[in-house]
């Protein structure tokens, strides 16, 4: 068996000698181990580290150009993208063992994630939130206000991250960076080692810069450790089912600024006239694409496709051409290993429909030819939105009109994070006003719900401006120079 040693922490070189003795964790996939390494979080540690990062952001991130932290920020994802990255090899080496992702999988999360996280992503996504970046740096003059203001981030940012989609982390990173907060990432269990990957990218560019990061694990719930990171904080951005995130904000004290990414969900829209010989083909390989990535696992993933009867391909038909295009994106980027009870609930559900097939319902379900690496499954919409059982069950659900489901999407508005909408005719624009109406935080076209830019409202939250607080310099009675 061959092992592969990987680290579960970060912290910056001038901490490290404060690290205490060190505990390991041994995952194990196939004929491969990985070995994680990481130090035990106390409280004491936590709260030394807190000063230290904040020592650090003090001494050189607070007062570095926004251009140079852009420049970092923009190296970074570009070493990530390079097939032959070191640190890249090393997570496709010990990521798939850890998470059960195939390294395909992470390949197009990793690209995926930094495909949207290079220079002219990063400056358009400060100017679409605070129109000139420049106020992050010193008090610039504003035209609206006649008069000087500036924005400023927190001194020190606590994230909690989630486990489900690889690669995610450094975007939190990223984030403290631009707003010159010191950060503190506490890793999931399920998924430890990329955040400590791309804070050696960019100790390797930057090490003052990253001299204001750091992630450590410890037992999610550990009110004494969190506790001491809350101290310091002046903000907590917290990744995490529902009751995670209830669980973590109730022990965060008032005074400190609290982002919370919960549960989301995404589903997608096929008007009647796309559903025509010419694009099924091209759809079907998208709405594959979309179920593909994260195997459906991420907030921005579909629980289900609605379908519109009525155009030239029936729902039947683009059922069975779904279902090849399942089976050929199986081939090139294979499904993960599920946990046992992940297998049980596919094979319970699939069970389910077999039975209803056998009882006359207009059922049609497809599935893959071993295992459960794929299902298709087309019925009437049932007239109620369900969570799907994940792990690329396809649910398609016909309507006599697309109209419809904004009824019964409406109890769960609050949850709906992503839509992929492809109506092909003047009803698009309407279709799209209700959806915004009732809580959807992103729209966008069948083959992009994976890949949303940094120009995306995370949440429906402005993520950036969301931790900044500013200051406005309004004095009419003399000049104020800067």
């Amino acid at each position: 068996m061959k092992t592969v040693e990987a680290h579960g922490y970060y912290v910056p070189p001038d901490f490290r000698p404060q690290l205490p003795d060190f505990a390991t964790r041994t995952y194990e996939q196939g004929d491969m181990a990985v070995r994680l390494k990481f130090p035990p979080a106390t409280p004491e540690l936590v709260e030394a580290l807190s000063e230290h990062l904040k020592k650090n952001r003090e001494e050189h991130l607070a007062c570095m150009p926004i251009e140079r932290i852009v420049s970092v920020l923009d190296e970074a994802s570009r070493r990530w993208l390079d097939k032959d990255y070191p640190y890249r090899k090393l997570a496709l080496q010990t990521i798939p063992v850890i998470t059960g992702f195939s390294p395909e999988a992470i390949e197009a999360s990793i690209d995926v994630e930094m495909e949207s996280s290079l220079e002219h992503d990063i400056w358009q996504a400060l100017r679409s939130e605070i129109k000139n970046p420049l106020y992050l740096d010193d008090f610039q003059y504003s035209e609206e206000l006649d008069g000087y203001r500036r924005a400023f981030g927190p001194e020190f940012i606590v994230s909690f991250f989630s486990e489900n989609i690889p690669a995610l982390p450094h975007l939190l990173f990223m984030r403290s960076a631009l707003v010159k907060a010191a950060c503190l990432g506490k890793v999931a269990s399920g998924e430890p080692t990329f955040a400590a990957l791309y804070l050696k990218t960019i100790e390797d560019i930057d090490p003052e810069m990253a001299g204001s990061m750091a992630v450590l694990y410890w037992q999610g719930g550990d009110e004494a450790v969190e506790s001491a990171a809350f101290n310091h904080a002046d903000a907590v951005v917290v990744f995490g089912s529902v009751e995670t995130c209830a669980s973590i904000v109730k022990r965060i004290p008032n005074t400190v600024k609290v982002l919370v990414h919960g549960h989301r969900m995404g589903f997608g829209v096929i008007g009647k006239n796309r559903m025509n010989p010419n694009d099924a083909e091209d759809l079907a390989a998208k709405v594959a694409y979309d179920h593909a990535m994260f195997d459906q696992k991420a907030c921005l993933a579909p629980q289900v496709y609605y379908l519109e009867e009525g155009g030239q391909v029936s729902p039947e038909e683009f059922t069975r051409i779904l279902a090849d295009a399942m089976s050929s994106i199986q081939d090139k980027m294979p499904r993960g290993k599920l946990a046992a009870g992940e297998a049980a609930l596919i094979h319970q559900i699939r069970g389910r429909y077999e039975i209803r097939e056998f009882q006359g319902d207009d059922i049609q379900m497809l599935t893959s030819s071993h295992g459960t690496a794929w299902t298709v499954v087309h019925e009437k919409d049932p007239g109620e939105f369900s969570p799907s059982p994940l792990n690329r069950f396809v649910r398609l659900w016909s309507v006599r009109d697309i109209f419809q489901i904004i009824r019964e999407l409406k109890p769960v508005g609050p949850f709906l994070q992503n839509a992929a909408v492809a109506l092909g005719d003047e009803r698009e624009a309407e279709f799209i006003r209700q959806l915004g109406a009732l809580g959807v935080a992103r729209i966008t076209s069948p083959g992009n719900m994976p890949g949303p830019s940094m120009m995306w409202h995370h949440d429906g939250i402005a993520t950036l401006a969301a931790l900044l607080r500013w200051c406005d310099v309004e004095k009419k009675d003399d000049i104020v120079q800067f």
